[in-house]
């Protein structure tokens, strides 16, 4: 207010205002500046808190699909807005071609995943997608017919592996979702013959060309995606939801450390929602991001990630002395139980780290018997043989059984027949699964 104190009552004089009611008029402006502006404003946030209040309240679904689309393109944001819908009791439905629109929109299930958050997929690429969707009546229901109409400048190699890896095309695999781990690597692996048949297609129909023996329907006709994709190796469920975190920023289908659930409540491991305040001692398990390797003023080596939960992260230091001894343990995406001091104040939190453990040696420890069962392409000859060069790979101390399941009768339970022991580590899990198929591997701890 000073830079205008002189200035005003000279505008007013010079307008032919009295000298004197200037300065009292100005003064009274003064007086008001040091309450108003604070006072419009308190007002005004009241008003708009008690409104996104009701809305929450009322209509959740509307109010978190909207938020979400706000943020959209931050990944820390809609992973934060995805926890709160869980809270909430509001469904999230996953990306689908044929259900979502670039935004998120809400629908009788629940909350559906916008297109637009997909990383790698531009406003324009989604954009074609839905403009194809609604030459197509509506409904997308091959991916070969879907690339004739689409414009192939803006949806690329990179769009539709980036739509393959999130579960936008998981509706138009043969099976249904459920058999999305066996259908993404198959997607993935056709790319290149999609975007040609598309390319093809579309040139053709620009040339006007067609089949010599066929007429416009058959040159035109649909392409059976399953026949025409190959049959390349299911991934793990654990490979599906690292594809996940690369294409949303965020597990979508599930989280890797709910199949640690167990073992982590055995271990003691603490949610970050329950902890409100500073602890001397505490552990939490979580997933490795955003490592940053650093060095002290002396030289020594320490680092700073982000411990990241389901539905919440922390910041974990690691000191030079606690690096020495667990540092090469720290690795992007590496699975860790983390025991240190955990600090909390009214602006953020953070871990201390002085010990770690990966998950899968607490695992390890509490493993018995490893269980395998065989059915379908897992009884095939070739297959068992390659399963027995992995058992022998994965060499350790924990017998091994084998479950074979015969045309839907009663499960038949052999023996190995061999003196084979494996180490049940997440790789040898992983190896079999890819082998013998996804969920064919049990730990048993007794």
């Amino acid at each position: 207010m000073n830079a205008p104190r002189a200035q005003f009552p000279q505008g007013c004089t010079e307008r032919g205002n009295p000298e004197t009611k200037p300065t009292k008029i100005f003064e009274s402006i003064e007086f008001f500046a040091g309450y108003g502006f604070n006072k419009s404003h308190s007002t005004t946030y009241a008003l708009l808190a008690y409104q996104t209040a009701y809305l929450k309240a009322n209509y959740p679904r509307h109010f978190m699909a909207a938020l979400l689309t706000i943020e959209s393109q931050s990944s820390d944001k809609v992973a934060l807005y995805l926890a709160e819908c869980r809270e909430l009791g509001v469904p999230m439905l996953p990306p689908d071609i044929n259900d979502s629109q670039w935004q998120f929109t809400v629908q009788p299930a629940g909350v559906r995943f916008g297109l637009g958050a997909i990383k790698g997929a531009g406003e324009g690429a989604i954009q074609s997608i839905l403009d194809a969707r609604a030459a197509l009546g509506g409904r997308i229901t091959s991916l070969f017919g879907l690339s004739e109409h689409l414009d192939l400048r803006l949806v690329n190699k990179k769009v539709l592996e980036c739509l393959a890896k999130s579960g936008a095309l998981d509706s138009l695999a043969p099976g249904g979702r459920e058999t999305y781990l066996a259908w993404r690597p198959r997607v993935l692996a056709g790319i290149d013959r999609i975007l040609d048949h598309g390319n093809r297609h579309q040139r053709d129909r620009d040339q006007g060309q067609s089949l010599l023996f066929a007429g416009d329907a058959d040159a035109s006709g649909p392409v059976n995606d399953d026949a025409a994709l190959a049959a390349v190796r299911p991934w793990t469920e654990g490979e599906a939801l690292t594809f996940e975190k690369e294409a949303l920023g965020l597990y979508m289908s599930g989280h890797p450390l709910q199949k640690y659930a167990a073992i982590l409540d055995a271990a003691g491991a603490r949610k970050l929602e329950t902890l409100t305040q500073s602890a001397a001692d505490v552990a939490i398990a979580g997933c490795v991001t955003g490592l940053r390797p650093l060095k002290t003023k002396r030289g020594d080596r320490m680092c700073v990630f982000m411990l990241e939960e389901d539905g919440g992260k922390v910041e974990a230091v690691v000191f030079p002395e606690a690096f020495q001894k667990f540092g090469g343990l720290v690795v992007d995406d590496a699975l860790l139980l983390v025991r240190g001091k955990f600090e909390r104040d009214e602006e953020s939190i953070r871990m201390v780290v002085a010990e770690i453990t990966p998950l899968d040696v607490i695992r390890e420890r509490g493993v018995r018997e490893v269980e395998i069962t065989l059915a379908g392409r897992g009884l095939a000859k070739q297959v068992m043989r390659d399963l027995l060069v992995l058992l022998d790979k994965h060499t350790g101390d924990r017998r091994v059984s084998l479950v074979v399941e015969l045309n839907g009768q009663t499960n038949l339970r052999v023996r190995a027949a061999t003196a084979r022991r494996v180490r049940p580590s997440d790789w040898f899990v992983r190896d079999v699964e890819a082998l013998v198929g996804a969920g064919s591997v049990s730990l048993k701890d007794s």
